[in-house]
């Protein structure tokens, strides 16, 4: 395929499955990052967390499964749940924890 890839075009695949972890760590699978945006599936052990980071682009979190708590700016927070989406402007700085074992999909968009 031209932009995508690691998945199989023109089959069906569940989303929870795009990518595993293995014991007590964060697995992540890109299927775009050209620097100008990025579409990541992440999938993270219960109590894992990435450290604090800013971003030039916008991001976009949508969790599949489990709960997140995204911490941001000062002292910012909130917990995002299945079937949700978190929104976070470019340059904010942010990290992210695992309540539960969980996926999330992570979309950056930038200019």
């Amino acid at each position: 395929m031209r932009f995508l890839r690691n998945i199989q075009p023109l089959t069906p695949l569940e989303m929870t499955a795009v990518v595993q972890h293995g014991g007590p760590q964060i697995a992540s699978k890109a299927l775009v990052n050209d620097g100008q945006k990025e579409i990541r599936f992440f999938s993270y052990a219960q109590g894992e967390d990435i450290d604090r980071e800013t971003y030039a682009m916008d991001t976009l979190l949508m969790v599949l499964t489990g709960r997140f708590k995204v911490v941001f700016g000062e002292d910012g927070e909130a917990v995002v749940s299945p079937g949700e989406m978190f929104a976070l402007e470019a340059g904010t700085e942010y990290g992210i924890e695992a309540l539960e074992e969980g996926k999330l999909i992570s979309i950056l968009i930038g200019g």
